[in-house]
């Protein structure tokens, strides 16, 4: 029983402190990672993995194994930040894949980088013709940056000197039957206004409400739980 304990106790503290050298390696170790995030969190993973299976490790030395390369990535981004050389040693550079609707096939081989995923990549931009591309540029994080040449650029209101109102965005108000009162206020609205439109809606229970979300134009859209 207490090696079960052992065990439990072991996981959770190595969960804990796996969590908070998350949070102080940044958000990078989970979106849009380079080359040198994704090798630090693969490290990070299999040494938490170590510390918590493996017999011969004891929970001090695992802690100290993870808090020790914690360290290391702090003091490599630190240098980084500091330094144009060592950035480009650690987190290579961007390659260009198309210039003028051009493809570089040269620049793809380099980076083992397809037509196929090229072709994705794009679709992914919105771009489904290769003549519409005037850069496609192959960023440290492995996403494509695509620029359209001027002529397949769509219109926007700037090109046509229309005075446009300053963009908002939606709120989400409800979720699960919760009021988030916070998004409520940024939206403007109060909780009084809120009920009267669960009401117009038919709704007698917020606990109905699946998601609730303001829109720029007091319009609201309301789906309730089946």
């Amino acid at each position: 029983m207490n090696e079960w304990l052992e065990f439990v106790g072991t996981g959770i503290i190595v969960f804990i402190i796996l969590y908070v050298l998350a949070r102080i390696l940044s958000k990078k170790l989970i979106s849009q990672m380079t080359l040198f995030d994704f090798i630090a969190g693969i490290t990070l993973g299999s040494m938490t993995a170590t510390t918590f299976l493996a017999d011969n490790v004891t929970l001090s030395r695992g802690a100290l194994g993870l808090l020790t390369f914690a360290a290391l990535v702090l003091v490599i981004d630190y240098l980084t930040l500091k330094s144009l050389t060592i950035r480009k040693l650690v987190n290579s550079q961007p390659t260009l894949l198309m210039d003028n609707g051009k493809i570089l096939i040269k620049n793809m081989k380099q980076v083992r980088f397809n037509v196929d995923e090229l072709i994705a990549e794009l679709r992914k931009a919105g771009v489904f013709q290769f003549s519409d591309v005037q850069t496609a540029i192959l960023e440290t994080d492995g996403s494509v940056s695509v620029l359209r040449k001027s002529e397949a650029t769509p219109v926007t209101s700037r090109d046509m000197k229309l005075e446009t109102a300053p963009a908002k965005y939606s709120h989400v108000v409800m979720v699960q039957g919760e009021i988030l009162r916070q998004q409520l206020n940024a939206s403007g609205y109060s909780e009084a206004w809120l009920q009267d439109q669960l009401q117009a809606h038919g709704i007698s229970n917020v606990k109905e409400v699946l998601v609730a979300q303001v829109n720029p134009d007091g319009t609201i859209f309301i789906e309730t739980v089946e």
